[in-house]
């Protein structure tokens, strides 16, 4: 728990915040005896043919995440067109993991077409009825898109995501540069997952190797939060803040007035963190002495030998001193500046979109000195996408000319991703990201990482591009970036 607990006795009713930090450790082992169900999708709408790399990284990323399945695995491949069909197994339902039938499926992996429409909606809902024919504990879908849900009748993709939301866990990634980044968000957001770009075709195996082994890796469901506050209390939201921001206030029920639960999605090793408001009320108080406002728990399902921490309290002291009750707990700030970053960088979105072009530029120039700030590498890195980064500690940037929809949307799908907390000695900032480099063959602009142009295939030659370097010193943030 962290917080500055002391509060002002003038101020009356008011609010205290609090941040609660939850860490799963030592479940490797479990992990291994877990039963698990996984449905890979992949959208082969014909966009997928052009260019003819994201069908060829298509299908040797889902060999790649079938090959890496745990034996025992419950797993299917779904094609993604206009329409949902299961391409494996044959029998249309799902396959059990093993030598023999993954690479029976790695076979059908590189068969994947490129024909027909994108219903992100109807993919899903065919997901979920693969997860609920299997006695999995845990059940994890894997998405593919190039494109907008563009042949699902109005409104039913969210039907199909309250529907799937109870039942599985879903990561996303957009390829190429016609996907909807709110959409692709909104999809993982609803079904606990992450979204994310493909910034390089090249590197969507490994993309897919990732999201996979996390899914492995995960051994523990059912895991519940209550907050149980004082007579005369209540909880006002909660919030999770690492490793992405989401407010959870109207996910969770309400048994009762003085009690807020909700239950989480799977675990493995990993620490996830949550902001937490209750109402505090200095009448009938004593004044400097802790008093409990609220006791937050933790819960599992079902028969677990899993050891589980002493509840953990929200407190409360009532003081007349400013000086105590003007500090912010670090956690707490370093949070809620993380918060802002991403506000900035929606602002800046959504004004480039409209046209406000300087009006962007100081948006995304905030962005730049919260992420500088805050030490989020990644978030910089993709900001440098959309700006030149003259001085990251003051949000000095130029904005480039032209943007790439890829950027624009690999900036937008995780600005709901945060920075973890890496306490007050942080390291010096990180060198400044490399220059991005020009094709000799069609003049398409590809990072400094890229070997081969995604556009033409042409090989570079790492010289940078006429429009200068992607940030200048100090334009980067400390080595703990975002995850």
């Amino acid at each position: 728990m962290h917080q500055n607990k002391y509060l002002p006795a003038s101020a009356g009713r008011t609010e205290m915040h609090a941040i609660v930090s939850v860490r799963a450790h030592g479940l490797g082992p479990a992990a291994a005896r877990t039963t698990t169900s996984e449905v890979i999708v992949i959208d082969c709408s014909m966009s997928m043919s052009w260019p003819p790399t994201k069908i060829a990284a298509a299908r040797r990323a889902t060999a790649t995440a079938v090959g890496i399945l745990r034996d025992g695995t419950r797993f299917a491949i779904v094609e993604g067109t206009e329409q949902a069909q299961v391409v494996y197994p044959f029998t249309g339902g799902m396959a059990v993991a093993g030598p023999d039938t993954k690479a029976a499926a790695a076979r059908v992996a590189a068969r994947l077409p490129a024909v027909g429409g994108t219903a992100i909606g109807s993919w899903l809902d065919l997901a979920r009825r693969l997860h609920l024919r299997q006695p999995a504990a845990i059940r994890h879908t894997l998405l593919l898109t190039d494109g907008r849900n563009e042949h699902d009748p109005p409104g039913y993709l969210d039907q199909v995501l309250d529907a799937c939301a109870p039942h599985f866990t879903c990561d996303a990634r957009g390829i190429g540069d016609g996907w909807d980044a709110t959409e692709l968000k909104r999809i993982a957001h609803r079904l606990h997952g992450r979204a994310d770009a493909v910034l390089e075709d090249s590197a969507l195996a490994a993309e897919f190797e990732e999201m996979v082994s996390a899914s492995m890796a995960k051994a523990l469901a059912g895991v519940r939060i209550r907050i149980r506050t004082r007579a005369g209390s209540r909880v006002g939201f909660v919030k999770q803040v690492h490793p992405t921001r989401a407010d959870l206030t109207d996910e969770g029920v309400r048994p009762d007035e003085r009690t807020w639960e909700w239950t989480t999605s799977a675990w493995g090793d990993e620490t996830r963190e949550y902001q937490v408001s209750v109402f505090a009320d200095p009448r009938r108080d004593p004044m400097g002495e802790d008093v409990e406002l609220a006791a937050v728990e933790l819960s599992v399902e079902g028969d677990t030998a899993l050891p589980l921490p002493e509840p953990e309290s929200v407190l409360v002291q009532w003081t007349d001193d400013v000086l105590l009750s003007s500090r912010i707990d670090p956690r707490l700030a370093h949070y809620d500046a993380d918060s802002e970053l991403g506000h900035a960088i929606t602002a800046g979105c959504d004004a480039y979109e409209a046209g406000d072009r300087e009006r962007a530029r100081r948006q995304w120039g905030r962005a730049v000195q919260l992420a500088h700030q805050l030490g989020s590498e990644k978030m910089l890195a993709r900001l440098s996408g959309l700006v030149h980064i003259v001085d990251g500690a003051t949000g000095e940037v130029r904005i480039r000319e032209p943007i790439r929809p890829l950027d624009l949307n690999s900036v937008i799908v995780v600005s709901e991703e945060s920075a973890p907390f890496m306490g007050l000695d942080r390291p010096e900032p990180a060198a400044p990201p490399a220059a991005d480099v020009l094709c000799p063959a069609c003049g398409r602009r590809s990072p400094a990482t890229a070997g081969f142009c995604q556009q033409c295939n042409a090989p570079l030659s790492g010289e940078p591009s006429a429009s200068g370097s992607a940030g200048s010193a100090g334009s980067a943030g400390s080595a703990g970036g975002a995850r």
